[in-house]
C-alpha cells in the first residue's frame, strides 16, 4: 500500500549533517598529510540500513511514486547500490510518457540517502530522481573515493543505464561538494546533458588543500613549504592506493570547456570550501548560467526556498510543458512490456 511520506527524508539531515565531517586538521606536516590522504581517498563511510531508503510505494504532492533499486556494475567491476524514485504511470487511463530525470551525486562522506531533502519537489513536478551510493560509500563497493577523478567515470555508468530505458526524458546531474565536482568533470564530454545544479564544487584539489593549511581547521597553521612537502607525500600515496593523480581534480579546467545549462548555488557562510571556489568556477564557465548564494555553511540542509529555484531552473532548461515526452505509438508495446516487468521484478523482490 502506498504511504504518505517523502522517502529517505528523515534519514537525510544527519547525513548531510556529516557528508563532510572530517573534524578539526591536527597541526604539524606528518599529521596535517595523514588527515588530508584520509580526506581525499578514505573519509568516514556512511552506513545505514536499506530500510532508512523508505517505502517502495507512496504518494508526495499527490503524485503516486515508486522507488526501484538496482546494481549497477562500472567499468572498474565495482557494484553501485542505487534508487530510482519514479511517477508512476497507468497505461490504461493515459498514453505512457518519458519522465526527465534528475541523478544525484552525494558528497564525500556521504550516501545517496543525500537526495531525501529533493525528491519530493522534483516527484512533485513529475521529474524522477536517481541516487546512487558512490564507490566507497554507504552499501556500494569499493575501498577509496577520489573527489570527482573515477566517479566520473561510474556516472557515465549510471547514464548509460538510464538512456537504454524508453522511458528516459532528458537527464540532468545535480551534484553536492564531491558530487558537484563529479559533474564538471564529466559534463563537457556529455554535450547532451539537460543542466546541472552544481552545489559547492571546489576549483582544484590543490588549491583545497593550500587553504585548508591555512584554515581554522587546523590548530597549527602549516607553512606553505609544509604544505608542499606534504602534498608531495599524500599525492605518492593516493596514487598507489586509489590509481589516481591529485593534481589532476581541476574542475575549473572542464568548466572552461562545459557548455550544459547550469547553476552553481553555494552557502555564504561555508568555510570547508569557500564561496570563492564557485565565483570562480562561475565566471570561467562556457556554457549558460547561474549564481545562487544561499545561507548557511557547507554541511547544512538546503532550504526549501533554495531547492525549489533550482528545481524551477531544470524545468527551464528541460522546456517541461513545451516538450512533447509522450512515448511513439511504434515503441508503446515495447515500453508496455518493460513496465510490466518491472513490475513484476518490484512485486518479487522480499
Amino acid at each position: 500500500r502506498a504511504r504518505k511520506c517523502p522517502p529517505c527524508h528523515s534519514a537525510c539531515s544527519e547525513h548531510i549533517a556529516r557528508m563532510d565531517g572530517n573534524g578539526t586538521i591536527p597541526g604539524g606536516a606528518a599529521q596535517y598529510a595523514f588527515t588530508l590522504w584520509n580526506l581525499i581517498i578514505r573519509p568516514p563511510r556512511s552506513t545505514y540500513e536499506p530500510s532508512a531508503l523508505g517505502p517502495a510505494e507512496f504518494s508526495v504532492g499527490g503524485v503516486k511514486a515508486a522507488r526501484r533499486d538496482v546494481r549497477l556494475r562500472t567499468k572498474r567491476g565495482i557494484r553501485l547500490s542505487c534508487s530510482h524514485f519514479v511517477p508512476r504511470q497507468d497505461s490504461r487511463r493515459e498514453p505512457l510518457r518519458k519522465f526527465p530525470v534528475i541523478v544525484y551525486l552525494h558528497g564525500n562522506s556521504s550516501s545517496r540517502l543525500e537526495c531525501g531533502s529533493i525528491v519530493g519537489q522534483l516527484l512533485a513536478q513529475h521529474i524522477s530522481v536517481f541516487c546512487f551510493d558512490a564507490a566507497g560509500c554507504g552499501l556500494s563497493e569499493g575501498e577509496y573515493v577520489s573527489l570527482g577523478w573515477h566517479e566520473r567515470d561510474d556516472l557515465e555508468t549510471v547514464l548509460d543505464h538510464l538512456r537504454q530505458s524508453p522511458f528516459c526524458g532528458p537527464i540532468g546531474l545535480w551534484g553536492r561538494s564531491m558530487g558537484a565536482v563529479t559533474a564538471l568533470m564529466y559534463a563537457d564530454r556529455d554535450p547532451k546533458l539537460g543542466a546541472m545544479c552544481l552545489d559547492s564544487p571546489f576549483t582544484s584539489l590543490r588549491e583545497l588543500a593550500e587553504e585548508l593549511a591555512r584554515s581554522e581547521r587546523v590548530m597549527f597553521p602549516v607553512p606553505s613549504w609544509l604544505v608542499n612537502a606534504a602534498l608531495a607525500i599524500v599525492r605518492m600515496r593516493v596514487k598507489a592506493l586509489a590509481d589516481f593523480d591529485i593534481e589532476d581534480v581541476v574542475p575549473l579546467e572542464h568548466a572552461k570547456r562545459s557548455y550544459v545549462p547550469a547553476i552553481f548555488m553555494h552557502a555564504r557562510q561555508d568555510n570547508f570550501i569557500p564561496l570563492g571556489h564557485s565565483r570562480q568556477l562561475y565566471e570561467a564557465y562556457a556554457g549558460d548560467k547561474e549564481l545562487l548564494t544561499i545561507e548557511g555553511d557547507h554541511n547544512s540542509e538546503r532550504s526549501e526556498q533554495a531547492i525549489n529555484h533550482a528545481v524551477a531552473f531544470f524545468r527551464r532548461t528541460f522546456r517541461l510543458g513545451e516538450v512533447d515526452l509522450t512515448i511513439p505509438p511504434q515503441l508503446m508495446d515495447t515500453a508496455a512490456q518493460q513496465q510490466q516487468q518491472q513490475q513484476q521484478r518490484r512485486d518479487a523482490m522480499p
